[in-house]
């Protein structure tokens, strides 16, 4: 993340046309706010809402498979109303092969303010079964992130110091998740640690803005017997170095695997609520809402539609 002195820079050294000086000065205070709210494009993914059940592997690699093979596309957009305000698009890709793994791969990027940041995080799980009804898996992440300048704000009629432009277009980052999911018939556990080596460095110390650890559970209900209508209510906690933890608590309700209905409440205030239509062996397509009681302001919502389709193969 870019430190914010380096935006007061970019006032001095930005030489263009007045009008256009007064619109990139109002992007760069909004993304001073955003690096104030912690806003970036990791963060936005462990926001996803799509996490929570249509698409766990995003939070969790060791869920890469657990659903079957597909491909699940996400655009979310938060504090709708300012320009320059985060855009964050996903793909991702499962596969299962062999007898017990799986394949993932994910590339997300993200445009807020002036910054565009690209991730890229290639997963793998491995199964271990218990019996028929229990089993362990542990997921492996590699990841690869960057951020440049977004040349949209910059390059209208003004130029940039490249001192300036080098220091923000990073060369590509390295850095890997580990985690484990539990499945006992209907209840699942799982947890995942993320960016070891940043939270590991002595020098760095991790990032206080982004969760190093996530802890998940849910239950599944079958309602009237014959697997029609089902009920998963659901819990989670992010854990952070220096901020206070952030809780989820909700549940999805879905009948006849063709309709689902989302609501979850985080302890930040934020209220959010979602709804999908499922098409069998075909695929997908869901919406959510974000918005916050403890934050009188139309730009704390949050939008987000995911697309899934479905692969060939079996789950595992």
């Amino acid at each position: 993340m870019v430190p914010l002195h380096s935006y007061v820079k970019y006032l001095k050294i930005l030489e263009m046309k007045p009008i256009n000086k007064i619109k990139i000065i109002a992007v760069l205070c909004i993304s001073m706010l955003f690096a104030l709210e912690h806003v970036s494009a990791q963060q936005q993914i462990e926001n996803s809402m799509s996490q929570y059940f249509r698409n766990r592997m995003l939070w969790n690699a060791a869920f890469t498979g657990i659903d079957g093979n597909k491909l699940y596309a996400i655009q979310n957009r938060s504090w709708v109303g300012f320009e320059g305000a985060p855009i964050t698009t996903n793909f991702s890709g499962e596969l299962n092969f062999g007898q017990n793994s799986a394949g993932g791969l994910q590339i997300s990027t993200d445009i807020s303010g002036i910054l565009y940041k690209t991730y890229g995080v290639l997963n793998y799980a491995y199964r271990i079964k218990f019996s028929q009804e229990q089993q362990l898996r542990i997921g492996l992440s590699f990841i690869l992130s960057g951020e440049r300048l977004n040349t949209r704000y910059i390059d209208q009629g003004g130029s940039v110091d490249p001192l300036i432009a080098n220091s923000i277009n990073q060369k590509v980052q390295y850095d890997g998740n580990i985690a484990g999911v539990y499945t006992n018939k209907k209840f699942t556990l799982g947890v995942s640690f993320y960016r070891l080596s940043d939270n590991l460095s002595t020098k760095s110390g991790g990032s206080a803005d982004l969760a190093f650890a996530q802890l998940g559970a849910s239950y599944d209900i079958n309602i009237n017997g014959d697997e029609k209508v089902n009920l998963k209510p659901l819990a989670m906690l992010r854990l952070y170095r220096t901020t206070s933890s952030v809780a989820d608590f909700g549940a999805q309700f879905e009948y006849n695997k063709l309709v689902n209905i989302m609501l979850v409440y985080q302890t930040t205030g934020n209220i959010r609520a979602g709804a999908g239509v499922q098409l069998k062996d075909l695929g997908e397509a869901n919406f959510f809402y974000n918005t916050n009681n403890k934050v009188a302001s139309g730009y704390s919502q949050q939008y987000e539609l995911g697309i899934g389709f479905y692969l060939k193969g079996k789950k595992q």
